[in-house]
């Protein structure tokens, strides 16, 4: 499973969503970082839909499984996916 953080700079919630990837890594888990102001991370993001930062998207087997948008999920409700 991957777990997807689309992040900007202006964004005030993005920190805390870059703080529960880097939570989420620590324990070994698969986590990317797409900055949707630069070109790779805006069309990652297209891809998945996603609209608006922060947004966290899980995918598995090369689909999305599930996903938060505008908003940073509690750690608890990605784990239970893992």
């Amino acid at each position: 499973m991957i777990i997807k953080i689309f992040w900007q700079p202006e964004c005030p919630k993005c920190p805390q969503a870059k703080e529960l990837g880097e939570e989420l890594k620590k324990e070994g888990h698969n986590v990317e970082f797409h900055n949707v102001k630069e070109v790779d991370g805006l069309s990652e993001s297209l891809f998945y839909d996603v609209l608006s930062t922060p947004s966290v998207v899980v995918i598995e087997d090369g689909k999305k499984k599930t996903g938060w948008y505008g908003e940073v999920p509690e750690i608890k409700n990605i784990k239970d996916l893992l």
